[in-house]
């Protein structure tokens, strides 16, 4: 009988099936190492954290592991030797089987082995990583998107040209708490024929398990608007804006535009914004593990630009968001477990913009004066906040993209 192929032995094959055999070994063996552990109740940061008794950090990069969608999803989570080593030891101390621990320590060794003889360093494994996602024909992929959209459009008898939403998140004057300005706009809406209902999406505050919290305080943007209207920013509107009715449903409100008898004559721009007090905590808690903006797609779009502007003091140095497109096809993508679960094979990028000069987005139109709102609200200058913006063309529906950033410890 042939002897198996050891799995950090991979020489004669092409890298992206080599690395993807080596990921998804790890990924597959710390998952098991996870659910073997006594007292980790799940495998968010802030349970493998207290389960295992391990600092919060390296929680966060074995959370990301076991979460991965695909092989690649937490290449840049990959703890270091003495991570390891704390991790196993702490596993093997919550009743984790020698065998489990075993498995994974070495899908570690093999990860490690594997960097070091095919790409040299970490930074460059990455980057050959990263090369291979390119290397997926996105025209191709994106065709297929606009074809979705213009089926959509004809379904659910309604588009916009962009989808936009511009959150600005920094520390709150309630103590260990944050707050969120946030704007939200639907540009060159239309509803392409009568007896349409067309939504507006409205701000949810949901924790960690799925669970939407509803003490949060809110208050619109333009002091002018009266309780339970939509709070529309006038100069972020154009065209023949259709009245929005509150119409609450359960514990739940809703803004809408009731069905008119025939299409809308003309596209119109519709913009909302907020203030959002009090949101999450500054640290990590028990339901609260960082960072985690959602937007939510429900209208066939052209584009979708999600930015997201966070206080430094929010950021652990050097840390870097995750962002990915979740499917909502499912039916339970709340909590941040499951919209991880169902990540969509989408190509995505955050970039990272210089706040001197991300001033303007095309269809939008200049920033200048929303930021300046912002930075009023926030007590703070631009120079404080990074400024990370999300770009793409067709965005499916009904599908979340989902903004994940990593905040400082408790």
């Amino acid at each position: 009988m042939a002897t198996p192929q050891p799995i950090d032995d991979r020489s004669d094959e092409a890298f992206p099936q080599a690395a993807a055999a080596v990921m998804t070994e790890l990924t597959t063996a710390l998952t098991a190492v996870v659910e073997a552990c006594e007292g980790v109740p799940g495998a968010r940061p802030i349970d493998i954290s207290r389960g295992l008794g391990i600092d919060m950090k390296l929680a966060w990069k074995a959370s990301h592991l076991v979460n991965a969608a695909s092989p690649f999803d937490a290449v840049r989570h990959i703890p270091g030797a003495a991570g390891v080593r704390i991790l196993l030891e702490a596993a093997a101390a919550r009743g984790c089987p020698n065998d489990v621990v075993e498995r994974a320590d070495h899908a570690f060794e093999a990860v490690r082995s594997f960097i070091s003889r095919r790409a040299g360093s970490r930074r460059a494994f990455e980057s050959m990583v990263a090369g291979i996602e390119g290397a997926r024909d996105r025209r191709l992929e994106q065709e297929h998107r606009r074809l979705l959209f213009d089926g959509a459009s004809s379904v659910w008898g309604m588009r916009a040209d962009l989808l936009y939403r511009f959150d600005v998140l920094f520390p709150s004057s309630i103590s260990g708490l944050l707050d969120c300005v946030t704007v939200r706009s639907m540009v060159g809406a239309r509803r392409l024929r009568g007896g349409v209902v067309l939504p507006f999406p409205r701000p949810r505050i949901i924790d960690d398990r799925g669970q939407e919290t509803r003490i949060v305080l809110d208050e619109p943007l333009d002091p002018a608007v009266k309780a339970g209207e939509l709070p529309l920013l006038g100069d972020f509107c154009e065209g023949p804006v259709p009245p929005f009715k509150l119409r609450r449903i359960g514990d739940a409100a809703i803004h809408e535009a009731a069905a008119a008898e025939a299409a809308d004559v003309m596209p119109f721009t519709v913009t909302t914004g907020e203030v959002l007090r009090a949101v999450q905590p500054t640290r990590v808690t028990e339901d609260t593990h960082g960072i985690f903006q959602l937007m939510r797609l429900r209208m066939p779009a052209e584009r979708a630009i999600f930015d997201v502007l966070v206080h430094d003091d929010l950021l652990e140095p050097g840390v870097e968001p995750d962002v990915y497109l979740s499917s909502d096809l499912h039916g339970t993508a709340q909590g941040v477990g499951d919209v991880r679960r169902v990540r969509m094979p989408v190509s995505i990028r955050c970039e990272s913009l210089p706040t001197d000069s991300a001033t303007e987005v095309e269809g939008f139109g200049r920033l200048d004066g929303l930021v300046d709102r912002a930075m009023v609200i926030a007590g703070a200058r631009l120079e404080h906040f990074r400024w990370f913006r999300i770009d793409l063309a067709y965005p499916p529906i009904t599908s979340t993209i989902a903004f994940e950033c990593e905040q400082p410890s408790g």
